[in-house]
């Protein structure tokens, strides 16, 4: 499992993923929304293998774009939010 480059590695990353799925720390729908349709215009954006309409990775710190985005206290690399 690859972590967040510039937050503190495989550990941030496992804890934000399990954060996620958890339920815990999680934003508005809004909000989560805004931030994904940020992520997709974003060059440092990698689109998903099986849907090329969707965002997975960002090239920037290397995190699941789907977690990252739910997760208060998170926040774009790119300081786009």
């Amino acid at each position: 499992m690859i972590g967040c480059k510039d937050c503190g590695g495989v550990l941030h990353g496992t804890l934000g993923i399990t954060r996620s799925l958890l339920g815990v720390r999680i934003l508005s729908q809004g909000a989560i929304k805004q931030r994904l349709e940020i992520c997709r215009t974003c060059d440092q954006s990698t689109p998903c293998k099986h849907n090329k309409r969707q965002v997975c990775r960002c090239n920037a710190c290397g995190c699941w774009i789907k977690h990252k985005t739910r997760l208060r206290g998170e926040s774009c690399p790119e300081n786009k939010w």
